[in-house]
């Protein structure tokens, strides 16, 4: 009796030990399949992320290259056109009577502004002039030109020591703030323009901010952006960086740009 209760209790210790042991292996397969599939989508997410990176800069070296092109076209062919015009109404002022006088010297006025403002345009697409220049002098120059067109009251201040960036994330920044005041300048319906450069610690922090119309809504959906933002959003991606836009409801619009040199 004994004996064979001493074989009932093995057989049943040996079936919870196989039991166990394949429960246990079964466990151990599924974990190995998750953390798998697991590693498979990190890997494929990558892959997805370092081809979105290849082909934003392979986007972001065509549209050098156009901006490059462009700003040619315009110091070459239409600057040109403008200087021909400008002699032109030189060269008849002796013949038209002085009561129209008035009118050239107006039209000529328009001309040199017309010419003075194809430059500083110029001069703001061409990447070699940001290269020259680096992004700050770059982004001051573009307020310096919307000041000038009497729209805006323009306010500019700085804290902090500046640090050395590489050049092709100064042409990223430098896209960013320019697409910001273009923004601004189309859509705000305001009169001020705020912005504020903070270095600290080989990060610098820039806001602009305008007294416009504002938006609606807060901008948290990508469908609801425009290609502009998206942009930005993609540039800031790029370098990284992270991007707040504030759309104040009672008025005025706030972007932050927060960038940290990476340590090596």
């Amino acid at each position: 009796m004994h004996q064979k209760f001493s074989e009932v209790a093995l057989i049943l210790f040996g079936s919870t030990f196989i039991i166990l042991m394949l429960t246990g292996l079964v466990v151990i397969s599924l974990f190995i399949n998750q953390k798998r599939k697991y590693r498979h989508l990190q890997e494929k997410s990558e892959m997805k992320n370092s081809f979105d990176r290849e082909l934003f800069q392979s986007h972001l070296e065509i549209q050098s290259q156009a901006f490059e092109s462009i700003s040619r076209e315009l110091h070459d062919n239409v600057g040109t056109l403008i200087s021909i015009a400008m002699v032109h109404l030189k060269s008849i002022s002796v013949s038209i009577p002085e009561n129209e006088q008035l009118k050239l010297t107006e039209a000529d006025s328009l001309l040199n502004e017309a010419m003075y403002t194809l430059r500083d345009i110029s001069r703001s697409i061409n990447p070699e002039n940001i290269n020259r220049l680096g992004w700050q002098r770059s982004f001051i120059a573009e307020l310096e030109r919307i000041r000038k067109t009497n729209a805006f009251n323009v306010h500019y201040s700085e804290e902090g020591t500046p640090f050395a960036i590489e050049m092709q994330k100064q042409i990223i920044i430098f896209r960013i703030l320019q697409e910001t005041l273009n923004n601004i300048v189309k859509h705000s319906n305001g009169h001020d323009i705020y912005s504020h450069i903070r270095f600290s610690d080989a990060g610098v922090i820039i806001t602009i901010k305008d007294n416009g119309k504002g938006f609606q809504t807060q901008l948290t959906d990508l469908f609801s952006e425009g290609s502009g933002i998206r942009n930005m959003r993609a540039r800031a991606a790029m370098l990284p960086a992270v991007l707040d836009i504030e759309g104040r409801i009672e008025g005025g619009t706030v972007v932050t740009l927060s960038y940290k040199e990476p340590v090596i």
